[in-house]
């Protein structure tokens, strides 16, 4: 049985849990993609995740599948069509980051860092 794509699988996200407005946050968050209502608390802090010292921070999501299902909709925002490639969990200091290696529509390879230390090992 084939896998779905990363794109199908965040397109039937979007289908079932409808899109929403992101809400005003903190003071010190970045503008971010729209969130299905049911990811409308999840709050993107931080910077453009093109290195763990510039991660894009996952707060407020209540769980791993939670903070993951965000990930992906930053990642479909910010890079449409992107496909991706690997994943890795890795711990610095007392921070927890996901490095997504991605695809992006054009072809060119980038890593996303995100710090998920707010919900890691949240089940």
């Amino acid at each position: 049985m084939k896998r779905p794509s990363i794109r199908y699988v965040l397109s039937l996200l979007v289908l079932i849990l409808g899109m929403a407005t992101v809400q005003a946050g903190e003071t010190t968050r970045s503008s971010g993609p729209p969130l299905p209502d049911k990811l409308r608390h999840v709050l993107f802090v931080g910077a453009d995740g093109s290195s763990c010292k510039k991660a894009v921070v996952i707060r407020n999501a209540a769980n791993n599948m939670e903070g993951v299902a965000a990930e992906k909709v930053w990642v479909a925002w910010k890079y449409p069509n992107a496909k991706v490639k690997g994943q890795g969990v890795s711990g610095i200091r007392n921070r927890t980051f996901d490095r997504l290696d991605i695809e992006t529509a054009s072809g060119e390879s980038k890593t996303i860092c995100f710090d998920i230390t707010d919900f890691f090992g949240q089940w």
